[in-house]
C-alpha cells in the first residue's frame, strides 16, 4: 500500500515529528509511505536518514507526482490548497483530512470539506470534538492517535545528572500561541518563592527579536542567571535532554495556550519525565492530576510553580508520576501501537472505494 501526507511547511514541530515517526515505522507494517511540503521553512535535518521519503514543491510539482505515482490514499494535513487536485472521474486518490491545528482561524476551511474527502481524522479526543462543532456534524471524525518516536520508547534506565539542581523545562517553539513568557512568569514565581532549580528552555525563538526579547524579560523577572536557553537542538537529541531533566530530579512545564495533541509533553511522559501542564483540552486527555503529571489553572503563573514546586520536593511521587505518565503514553501513542491503527485506518479508506 502507497500513502502520500501533505503538508504545508517543513518546519520543527509536532506535525514533522509525528510524520518522521510514520515514514520510519510505516514500512514495517506493509505501508509504502512519503511526505510532501509545499515550503520548506528549515526542517529538513528533522528527516535525516529519510530524506528520500520527502519532497518539496508547490501545488504544481505536486499535482505532477500524483499523475506519474500510483497512491493509494493521499492525506492532507491542514493543507487545503491540494483540495483543487481532486474530485471528478480523475481524482488521483482517495482524499483524507487530519486536522492537527491548533489555532481556531486555521481551521475554517474544514467547513468547506465536501465528497472529496472520504474521511476526517483528529489526533486527540478534544480536537475531535472541536472539529465536529468547525463542520457541524456533517461528516463522522475519528481520532488517529499520534506516535511518538521510537527514540522516545527506548530503555528509561535512571542515570547520573550532570546537573547540581533540578531542572524545570520548557520546550516549545519561543511564539505566542506556546506562550514562553508565561515560563518566565513561573520561573520567577518559584525562585522567589525559595525554590533553587536550574531553568531550561528548548526552542527556537521567532524573528525578528526572539532572541532579544527572551533575555530581556527573563533579565526584568531576575531569572536570567539561572536560565539556559537551547535553540536549534537536533531532534535525535531531544531523549537525552529530557533524560537529563528527569535525572535532574526536575520536571517539564508547558505553558500553552492549546494544542491539538501536545507532543512535546507526550514525549516528555514517553521518558518517564514528571509534567505540568494547563488543566484544559487536550492535556487533560493523558495527564491525569496527581496520578501521570500536575495540571494547574491555565493562565495563573502561581498554580503552575506551586504544581512544580510540589513535584520538586517529593522525589517518589514525581518518579512514579512519570512511571505512570509513560506507561499511559506508550499505551497508545508508542510506533506499535499508533502505526497499526493508522495503517488500518488508511487500508479501510481505500477498501470503501474498491
Amino acid at each position: 500500500m502507497n500513502v502520500l501526507f501533505i503538508y504545508k511547511y517543513l518546519t520543527v514541530g509536532g506535525v514533522e515529528a509525528v510524520l518522521r515517526a510514520r515514514l520510519e515505522g510505516l514500512p514495517a507494517l506493509g505501508v509504502n509511505a512519503q511526505a510532501w511540503f509545499l515550503a520548506d521553512h528549515g526542517g529538513r535535518a528533522l528527516f535525516r536518514g529519510v530524506d528520500a521519503l520527502i519532497h518539496v514543491g508547490d501545488v504544481r510539482a505536486l499535482e505532477h507526482h500524483l499523475r506519474h505515482e500510483r497512491f493509494d490514499v493521499v492525506t492532507s494535513i491542514d493543507t487545503e490548497e491540494v483540495f483543487p487536485l481532486f474530485g471528478g472521474t480523475d481524482q488521483p486518490a482517495p482524499l483524507v483530512v487530519e486536522a492537527h491545528s491548533a489555532y481556531l482561524e486555521n481551521l475554517g476551511y474544514l467547513r468547506h470539506c465536501d465528497d472529496r474527502v472520504k474521511a476526517v481524522f483528529a489526533p486527540s479526543a478534544s480536537h475531535a470534538t472541536l472539529i465536529r462543532r468547525c463542520i457541524g456534524g456533517k461528516r463522522p471524525v475519528r481520532v488517529l492517535p499520534n506516535p511518538v518516536h521510537q527514540a522516545f520508547v527506548d530503555d528509561t534506565t535512571l542515570g547520573a545528572s550532570c546537573s547540581s539542581r533540578p531542572i524545570v523545562a520548557w520546550i516549545g517553539r519561543l511564539d505566542d500561541h506556546k506562550n514562553w513568557k508565561a515560563f518566565i512568569e513561573v520561573a520567577s514565581r518559584m525562585l522567589f518563592g525559595g525554590a533553587e532549580p536550574e531553568f531550561w528552555m528548548v526552542g527556537r525563538p521567532t524573528p525578528p527579536r526572539g532572541a532579544q526579547d527572551l533575555r530581556k524579560l527573563a533579565s526584568r523577572a531576575g531569572v536570567l542567571a539561572r536560565l539556559r536557553w537551547l535553540s536549534g537542538v537536533p531532534f535525535h537529541v531531544m531523549p537525552r535532554i529530557l533524560d537529563e531533566v528527569r535525572d535532574s530530579g526536575g520536571v517539564t512545564v508547558s505553558t500553552s495556550r492549546g494544542e491539538s495533541f501536545g507532543m512535546t509533553v507526550a514525549e516528555a511522559m514517553a521518558r518517564a519525565c514528571a509534567v505540568v501542564v494547563p488543566d484544559q483540552a487536550p492535556f487533560t486527555d493523558f495527564v491525569d492530576h496527581r496520578d501521570t503529571g500536575h495540571r494547574y489553572r491555565p493562565g495563573s503563573a502561581d498554580a503552575a510553580a506551586q504544581e512544580a514546586v510540589a513535584l520538586l520536593a517529593d522525589d517518589d511521587h514525581r518518579t512514579a508520576c512519570g512511571h505512570r505518565g509513560r506507561r499511559r503514553i506508550l499505551t497508545q501513542h508508542s510506533p506499535s501501537a499508533a502505526l497499526t491503527t493508522l495503517a488500518a485506518e488508511m487500508r479501510a479508506v481505500a477498501e470503501t472505494l474498491r
